[in-house]
C-alpha cells in the first residue's frame, strides 16, 4: 500500500465507523416529517415525490478534506448499497415502502403465509416479498454521459403531453427525483463554497475549488471531464439509493464508458495519466474504507458490500477493450490490495494477453479479488433471449454474479430456487413437511427403476417452478403501488417513452431469473442411485433409501456411502456423467424457460448459482444419496461435490462443455482452486491457458483462487503473517485471516486441482 493514501484511508476509515449512528438518527428524524405531510390517499408516486424532495431538502453533505469526490449524503450506513434496512440500519429512503408495505399482505394474506412458508422451507429465496424489491439494482450512467440529469428531466416533462393519472403521477415523480438529484448538487457546490470562505489550503483547497465548479454543473448537466464523468458513478450510487430506498450494485463498465473523457483530456492537456491513475486510485479506496476488511466473517454476508464494477471484455462491435483505464483501474486494485468494489473481468479466448497478465498477476499470487466472466457463453446467452448483438456485448455483471443488459433490463436478482429441496422431501418420504408446502411432491418410495426416479425428479421440479411462478405472477403486480422506483427507471430504456414505472413493467426487457441450487448434488445422486442399485446391484433402492434417511448409519450404511462417493460424478469427465447432466439441463431448461410465465410478457432465464446457502442451507439439507451426510455442504452452482477426488481441472472444464452455456442467461458460478505461483506451480502463461480453454465451454462465472491447502494452514496458525492472503469466498472477496474458522474449513475442504 503507498503512504500516499494514509491519510485518505485515515480520513474515511474514521467516518464510516460511525456512519450507521448517523443514518439511523437521520430516519428517525425524517420519518415523522414525512407522516407529518403525507395526505390519506395519496398515490405511491406522490408519496416517493414527497420523498425525495424531503430527504433532499434536509440532507447535509460530507466533503473529505484527503478526497477529490463529491457523493456522501450522510444518511446511509456504513455497509448499506441503497436497500432501506441494510443489516438492521434504516434509512430514510425506505418511508414509502415501508407506509405501504401491507399491500402486499392485502392483495392476498393466503398467498403471502404460502409464500413465507414455502420460503421457510427453503424451496426458494426472493429478496423482498414477491420480487427483488430490495437490492441488485444497475443504475444506467449512459445516458448522462451524453445529455445529464436534465436530458431526462425534459423527457419526462414532455411526456406530461397526453398522459392519464396514474401517467402524469409517474412523470411527476419523475421529474420530482431529478430535481431532487440536482438539488443535492447544488449543495454540494455551496459546501465546498463555505470550506474554502473558511480558509481551507493547499490540496483540500484544490478539491474543494474543483467541487464548487463541477457540483454546478454535473451531472444536471452532462460530464465535461472524466473526473466529472468519475465523480457521477459516486455520486449517483449513493444520493440515488439515499432517494429511492434499493441497492445499487455496480458502477457499469468504467474502462470502456469512461474512455472518451478519458482521451478527450489527455489530448487537450487537462490531465496526465499519472493525474487519471490517482484519481482512479482515489475512487475506488473511497469504496473500500466503508468497512473493516479484518472483521470477522461469520454470518451470511458480513463481507458484502454488493459493490461491483465490469472490466474488458468487447465492444458494442465485438472489439476487445483493453486500454489506459483498464490497465489503471487493476493496477491500482493490486498496489492498494483494495477489495471493494468487486471486479469482474470479462474474457474469452481471444482477450488480449496483456490483458489477461494483468487481471491474473493478483491472483497467482494468492490476491483473488476478482471474478472472470466467460464473454463466449454470455454474449450467446443474452443474444439466446432475444437481446440485439450490441446490447449482448455490453452486458454487466452486478451485485455476485448477476448478469445483466445494460440499460435495457433488471431481472430479480438472487432470485435462488432450490431444486434440491423437493429431491431431498422426496427421498426422505417427508409426507408431512411435503403437505405443509402446499406443492403435491411426490416420493420415491416404490421406483422400480432409474427411469421412474428420473420422472420422479422432473415432475416434482416442475411442481416447484410452477408454484414460484404462480407466487410472482399472483404478488409482482402490487410492486409499483407499493413502492415505485421512478429515479431509477428514468434512464432505462423504455420507461419514459411508456410512461411507466420500472415496477410496472416499463423496461424494455422484462425477464425473470430461476437460479437454480443443488445440480451438481442431483447429478452425484443419480448417478449413484443408478450404480448402485440398477447397475452393480449392490443394494436394493429400498435399501439404500434406508441407509441415506437414517444419515448413513447402521449396518453396511457406511461402505454404501463410500461406495456413493467413488461412483461418476458431476466434473469428472466421464461420459456417462456428461450425458445425465446435458440431459437433466436440457429437460430443466424446458421447464424454465419454455414453461414458466412472467407478468409483464418477459421470459424467465435459467442460471445455477447460490450464495451462503452452501452452508446456511446445507447446514439444515438432509442426507442425500450422493454421500453427503445430514448438515454438509452443498454445491455451489456447478461446482463439483468436494466429496469426490477429481485432480485434473482438465475434468472439470470437459464437464462443462457438455451444457448448453447460450441457455443460461441467469448466469452460472464454478469455484476452482489452482496451485498458486509459489515455487513456480503457476505462471501467468498457465493461467492464460486455463482460461482461453476455459471460454470455449459452458462456463460463465469463474471464482479461481490459486493457493495451496499447505498456505491457508500457515495462515491459520500465524494470521499476522498471511493478512495478505486473499481468497474469493462466496460472490465476494475476503481476507483469509478474516473469515471465522466455520468459513475458513469450507475454503479448507473444496477440491485442490493440479
Amino acid at each position: 500500500m503507498n503512504d500516499k493514501y494514509k491519510a485518505l484511508r485515515e480520513e474515511l476509515t474514521a467516518y464510516y465507523e460511525t456512519a450507521n449512528d448517523r443514518a439511523e438518527a437521520f430516519c428517525q428524524r425524517l420519518l415523522p416529517m414525512m407522516d407529518a405531510e403525507y395526505e390519506p390517499g395519496m398515490s405511491a408516486c406522490r408519496m416517493k415525490a414527497l420523498q425525495y424532495r424531503m430527504i433532499s431538502e434536509e440532507i447535509t453533505p460530507v466533503l473529505f478534506a484527503e478526497n477529490p469526490f463529491y457523493y456522501e449524503t450522510g444518511t446511509m450506513g456504513a455497509h448499506c448499497d441503497g436497500a432501506r434496512d441494510f443489516r438492521g440500519t434504516r434509512h430514510a429512503g425506505g418511508w414509502t415502502h415501508w407506509r405501504n408495505a401491507h399491500l402486499f399482505i392485502d392483495a392476498g394474506s393466503a398467498l403471502a403465509d404460502l409464500r413465507h412458508r414455502q420460503g421457510r422451507e427453503q424451496l426458494y429465496l426472493i429478496c423482498g416479498v414477491y420480487a427483488d424489491t430490495n437490492q441488485h439494482f444497475c443504475f444506467n450512467y449512459k445516458p448522462l454521459y451524453k445529455s445529464g440529469l436534465r436530458g431526462l428531466y425534459e423527457k419526462a416533462l414532455a411526456q406530461l403531453d397526453g398522459a392519464d393519472e396514474t401517467e402524469r403521477d409517474y412523470l411527476t415523480a419523475t421529474a420530482e427525483g431529478l430535481l431532487a438529484l440536482r438539488r443535492i448538487c447544488d449543495k454540494f457546490a455551496s459546501a465546498a463554497l463555505s470550506r474554502l470562505n473558511a480558509g481551507a489550503n493547499g490540496r483540500e483547497r484544490e478539491y474543494l475549488l474543483r467541487i464548487a465548479d463541477s457540483a454546478a454543473h454535473a451531472p444536471w448537466e452532462a460530464p465535461r471531464t472524466f473526473y466529472e464523468a468519475l465523480n457521477m458513478m459516486a455520486l449517483l450510487r449513493v444520493a440515488v439509493g439515499a432517494l429511492e430506498g434499493v441497492g445499487f450494485n455496480t458502477f457499469g463498465r468504467p474502462d470502456a464508458d469512461l474512455l472518451p473523457f478519458y482521451e478527450a483530456d489527455i489530448v487537450a492537456g487537462r490531465l496526465t495519466k499519472e493525474e487519471a491513475y490517482d484519481l482512479i486510485t482515489r475512487f475506488l479506496l473511497t469504496f473500500d474504507c466503508h468497512y473493516d476488511h479484518d472483521m470477522k466473517m461469520v454470518g451470511y454476508a458480513d463481507h458484502e458490500l454488493e459493490n461491483t464494477y465490469t472490466l474488458g471484455g468487447c465492444d458494442a462491435e465485438g472489439k476487445p477493450v483493453w486500454n489506459d483505464l483498464t490497465e489503471m483501474f487493476l493496477r491500482a486494485t493490486r498496489e492498494e490490495k483494495i477489495i471493494f468494489p468487486k471486479i469482474t473481468c470479462r474474457f474469452s479466448s481471444d482477450s488480449p494477453k496483456d490483458y489477461l497478465d494483468a487481471a491474473n498477476l493478483d491472483v497467482i499470487n494468492g490476491t483473488s479479488s476478482i471474478l472472470y466472466q466467460n464473454d463466449e457463453t454470455t454474449v450467446a446467452a443474452f443474444e439466446h433471449y432475444g437481446r440485439t448483438p450490441e446490447e449482448a456485448r455490453d452486458y454487466l455483471v452486478t451485485g455476485c454474479w448477476g448478469t445483466l443488459s445494460h440499460g435495457c433490463d433488471k431481472p430479480d436478482g438472487g432470485s435462488y430456487v432450490n431444486i434440491l429441496r423437493p429431491f431431498e422431501l422426496s427421498v426422505h418420504g417427508l409426507t408431512e413437511r411435503i403437505a405443509a408446502t402446499g406443492i403435491n411432491f411426490e416420493t420415491l418410495d416404490g421406483s422400480e427403476d432409474f427411469e421412474g426416479i428420473y420422472a420422479k425428479l422432473i415432475g416434482n421440479c416442475r411442481k416447484l417452478f410452477a408454484a414460484r411462478s404462480d407466487i410472482m405472477l399472483k404478488g409482482k403486480g402490487t410492486w409499483s403501488k407499493v413502492d415505485p422506483l421512478p429515479i431509477f427507471s428514468a434512464p432505462l430504456e423504455s420507461c419514459l417513452d411508456k410512461r411507466r414505472d420500472y415496477t410496472a413493467g416499463g423496461c424494455k426487457y422484462n425477464d425473470n431469473e430461476f437460479l437454480l441450487v443443488g445440480f451438481p448434488n442431483i447429478i452425484d445422486s443419480l448417478l449413484a442411485i443408478k450404480k448402485l442399485c440398477f447397475e452393480d446391484k449392490r443394494c436394493t433402492f429400498a435399501e439404500l433409501l434406508g441407509a441415506v434417511r437414517n444419515n448413513w448409519q447402521g449396518e453396511g450404511a457406511e461402505e454404501l456411502r463410500i461406495a456413493a462417493t467413488h461412483s461418476p460424478c458431476w466434473g469428472d469427465g466421464n461420459e456417462e456423467c456428461r450425458e445425465l447432466a446435458s440431459r437433466f439441463d436440457d429437460d430443466l431448461y424446458a421447464l424454465v424457460c419454455e414453461q414458466v410465465p412472467t407478468i409483464w410478457g418477459g421470459r424467465t432465464q435459467m442460471g445455477h448459482l447460490t450464495y451462503t446457502e452452501i452452508r446456511f442451507w446445507g447446514e439444515k439439507t438432509l442426507a442425500t444419496p450422493d454421500g453427503r451426510h445430514s448438515g454438509d455442504y452443498i454445491c455451489q452452482g456447478l461446482t463439483p461435490s468436494r466429496l469426490h477426488e477429481i485432480k485434473s481441472v482438465t475434468s472439470v472444464i470437459n464437464s462443462l462443455a457438455c451444457l448448453d452455456g447460450k441457455r443460461m442467461a441467469g448466469n452460472s458460478v464454478v469455484n476452482i482452486i489452482l496451485p498458486p505461483a509459489e515455487g513456480g506451480r503457476m505462471t501467468l502463461d498457465a493461467c492464460e491457458a486455463f482460461l482461453r480453454a476455459a471460454a470455449k465451454t459452458a462456463l460463465m462465472s469463474l471464482q479461481l483462487n490459486c493457493v495451496s491447502r499447505e498456505q491457508l494452514l500457515a495462515a491459520q496458525k500465524k494470521p499476522k503473517e498471511w493478512r495478505h492472503l486473499i481468497v474469493r469466498v462466496c460472490g465476494f472477496s475476503a481476507r483469509f485471516t478474516s473469515l471465522s474458522p466455520e468459513w475458513q474449513q469450507e475454503v479448507l475442504t473444496r477440491n485442490f486441482y493440479e
